[in-house]
């Protein structure tokens, strides 16, 4: 059935959602590249073809208008999402009860496809929803009870509050999204008009799938036909079931448990419980260590475990900032200030991180002239806006991060001297991961992961030969590295027994170049041919694997093993049992 001939000329139906299933059939080249341009400079790249144009308006109207926080590290659990009670309105209720009124074949095919629908008010609080509403997070599960507010300035651009701003379809997938918290998942919304083309209510889908947008456009333009007209098929169940046949959804993945702390190493654990003591004071804090150490991660830990949780954290990359705009970035500019300032002015990273924490990333990497204004700016806790005349005092927990070694830039007259002692009021050092105690752990912790979200069933398997080469190699990129290298061959392997040919090549020459004391063997496993025979490690066997070795090692003492593993005794003990393990790593799979 061709519902758009059928659909009658009296009704309201906006048809731009045709136009808009067909403008995001393309692939959007970089939004992640663009996203993560807003987070650092809070600014919109003038870049155009990094995201699509609607992108970009409804970005200027989160960071301009509405002034939403922006970042990774926001604190989610406690966002204000849901206010008082709804008012329903007797349009919204008619349409309300015609959606409950859908076939049984409707609410399978949502829950089948992983989908969640739900109606709105004009305003964007939620009044119905139906389908699946087993998303991973804390956050969505607040997202579908009554009253939960989809409106964009709370919970910024997505398919459903963008929708009631512009008054038509509206869809955006992952890091489109202003807000980090919107990234797995794709948001649709449709308006529902009355004849004199007010805003009645909105239809909104949301999906975890970031493929499915077209297909959630098909089936939420199929609701709105079915809300909006008396054709036959809105009585006809059998007529509903053949169409929806016709829309294509992948199954839902099931959800994976997640992945506990118990990853954070007992030395990790320890460095983010002094960097939560150093809040306490307000002491400033230098985080050092190698590109790719997860320097980054770390403040994110420190900054949820610490007393400002609650509070924003404001990230800054000191060398990705042109040397002309890093004062204002800083600092905020006052209206008229210079030319092309806003008219309203502009709040500076240290403003905006206000009863917070600013994180300085790459600091050794700053222009030298600026440092001396920061270092004022550290040690009275007031700044001046750029064109401003009276100076602002904030409540700032400074945090600096560098893979620079600043007390040579210092000799060499590239980094202040009194600017590294002020913040270098402690300093913590992340290992490289060559040299962590926990290396076999992250690794196992990471691959797990990257396995789950591939492949939840353990479809994929992994050749011992592999994962000795993934544990043997020194990563000089670090875990940045080792997240890609795992991706890049996960995603191109050519069947699902991975091999020693689906390693990227330059992971291979960097193996050889720098394993030079065990290079025999290192090339025994780049050379032997792979038979038909050979074992497979699946997830199972190889966490099996893992938890031997460790016992083995640790010659049966279990406190030294969890250690290893980054797992606690507990986990470790319910592990052993499952596998029916004894102390010394031998029993039934031994």
């Amino acid at each position: 059935m061709d519902i758009d001939i059928k659909i009658p000329n009296k009704v309201k139906l906006v048809h731009e959602a045709l136009l808009l299933r067909h403008t995001v059939e393309f692939q959007v080249d970089r939004p992640v590249q663009a996203w993560q341009w807003m987070n650092q400079t809070r600014s919109v790249p003038d870049q155009q073809e990094w995201v699509r144009p609607e992108v970009t308006d409804a970005w200027l109207r989160c960071l301009e208008d509405y002034c939403l926080p922006l970042g990774n590290y926001a604190n989610w659990d406690n966002y204000p999402v849901i206010d008082a009670a709804v008012d329903h309105h007797k349009p919204v209720n008619n349409i309300e009860e015609l959606i409950k009124q859908l076939s049984h074949n409707f609410h399978v095919f949502l829950k089948e496809a992983g989908v969640m629908m739900v109606l709105t008010t004009p305003e964007g609080r939620l009044l119905y929803v139906a389908g699946e509403q087993q998303f991973p997070g804390s956050f969505m599960t607040r997202m579908h009870v009554q009253g939960a507010n989809w409106c964009e300035s709370i919970l910024g651009n997505n398919g459903i509050g963008s929708t009631a701003v512009l008054k038509k379809p509206v869809a955006f997938q992952g890091m489109e999204h202003f807000l980090s918290v919107l990234h797995p998942f794709t948001t649709v919304g449709y308006p529902l008009l009355d004849d004199t083309g007010n805003l009645m209510a909105i239809i909104g889908l949301v999906s975890d799938h970031q493929e499915s947008m077209n297909s959630l456009f098909a089936f939420l333009h199929l609701i709105c036909v079915l809300v909006n007209t008396n054709l036959p098929l809105a009585q006809n169940t059998a007529a509903q079931k053949r169409v929806l046949e016709q829309i294509h959804f992948n199954p839902a993945k099931k959800i994976q448990p997640q992945l506990s702390n118990s990853a954070i190493s007992e030395e990790l654990d320890t460095l983010i419980n002094k960097a939560v003591k150093l809040q306490t004071y307000k002491i400033p804090i230098l985080i050092t260590g190698e590109s790719g150490v997860g320097k980054d991660h770390f403040v994110g830990l420190l900054k949820n475990a610490g007393p400002r949780k609650d509070a924003p954290l404001i990230a800054i990359n000191c060398a990705s900032i042109p040397h002309d705009l890093i004062e204002s970035e800083l600092f905020g500019y006052e209206s008229g200030s210079f030319t092309g300032a806003r008219a309203n002015g502009k709040p500076g990273k240290f403003m905006l991180a206000d009863t917070g924490i600013l994180f300085l990333d790459e600091i050794g990497d700053m222009s030298f002239d600026l440092q001396s204004t920061l270092l004022r700016v550290l040690e009275t806790s007031e700044f001046t806006p750029v064109g401003g005349s009276k100076p602002i005092r904030v409540n700032v927990q400074v945090v600096a991060a560098t893979n620079v070694q600043l007390l040579e830039a210092v000799e060499a007259g590239r980094f202040r001297r009194d600017l590294y002692y002020r913040l270098n009021g402690a300093q913590i050092h992340l290992l490289p991961l060559r040299e962590r105690p926990d290396k076999k752990a992250i690794i196992q912790h990471i691959l797990q992961r990257e396995l789950n979200a591939i492949a939840p069933n353990g479809e994929i398997g992994i050749c011992p030969e592999v994962l000795s080469l993934i544990e043997q190699h020194p990563w000089p990129g670090n875990i940045r590295q080792l997240i890609n290298v795992i991706r890049a061959t996960l995603y191109t392997a050519s069947s699902q027994l991975i091999t020693v040919k689906d390693l990227p090549v330059d992971f291979v020459a960097e193996l050889k170049q720098f394993t030079v004391t065990d290079a025999a063997t290192v090339n025994s496993l780049l050379l032997t041919p792979l038979i038909d025979h050979s074992p497979v490690m699946s997830l199972t066997a190889w966490e099996l694997h893992g938890i031997k070795t460790a016992l083995k090692d640790c010659e049966g003492n279990i406190s030294m093993a969890a250690k290893k593993l980054g797992i606690t005794r507990t986990t470790l003990y319910k592990k052993m049992d499952r596998f029916g393990l004894n102390r010394e790593g031998d029993g039934l799979f031994a």
